[in-house]
């Protein structure tokens, strides 16, 4: 029986730990990278530490998971920086190219790498994190805004050039989430978005696994190019 497996890239985020809880629980073999934060967690798997702004990095450590499982048919990318809210003159072009180099070329070279390691072997899904933003932007973080809409006018490009090849691959735009990463959130201001929002609360991380478990399950086996919302109602058209 072919073991399902998933390699997710930045799984030492909040995000990124609950989606590999999620797919341990699920029975997947797991490739977890990460950068800074080491990783520790209770059942088995395996890691590699990649920083997804060096191309050299990318291609080894996919060529080095490729060689350690002999089964993969799922990425998830959740490595993303947040942008610190600036007018753009005031964002520094190395602020720049950090952000466009983690958060849109890292996410594709990945992706990339992937797709030739899977292309005519099997079936594959790919699920990258985006963010709600890409909706209707985000004033003083407009960097940050085009390098997440770039994802999900990637997938929807790569979709119909992947579809032949039984490869599907879908966004996942969190709202706002209860993570570090907007630990730049006062109680007061989270509870002023918590009640922007329909649902009136925070996302949770394991919210955002709940969707990423759907996107890569056969449950969504004909579905592919989207963007999946999950921001509570957020953002509404």
């Amino acid at each position: 029986m072919i073991k399902k497996t998933a390699i997710i890239v930045g799984a030492s985020s909040d995000i990124g730990k609950e989606i590999a809880k999620s797919f341990a629980a699920k029975g997947y073999c797991l490739a977890l990278t990460y950068n800074t934060t080491d990783l520790d967690f209770d059942f088995e798997f395996k890691k590699y530490k990649l920083d997804i702004t060096s191309s050299s990095e990318i291609s080894n450590t996919f060529a080095q998971i490729e060689k350690d499982f002999k089964y993969i048919d799922t990425l998830v990318v959740c490595s993303g920086v947040a942008q610190k809210r600036a007018l753009i003159f005031d964002t520094t072009d190395e602020e720049i190219d950090n952000l466009v180099d983690t958060n849109l070329k890292g996410v594709v070279k990945c992706t990339k790498h992937f797709v030739k390691i899977v292309a005519n072997k099997n079936p594959a899904n790919i699920v990258l994190i985006g963010s709600f933003v890409e909706k209707n932007g985000c004033s003083c973080e407009s960097v940050y805004s085009a390098c997440k809409g770039g994802l999900s006018t990637f997938a929807r490009s790569l979709s119909s050039e992947l579809g032949n090849l039984d490869i599907r691959i879908n966004v996942v735009a969190p709202g706002f989430i209860d993570t570090k990463m907007n630990n730049n959130l006062n109680d007061e201001e989270k509870a002023e978005i918590a009640n922007m929002t329909p649902l009136k609360r925070l996302g949770t991380p394991q919210d955002i696994a709940n969707a990423v478990d759907f996107l890569s399950s056969e449950n969504a086996s004909f579905i592919t190019g989207q963007t999946l919302f999950v921001d509570g109602g957020l953002i509404l058209d």
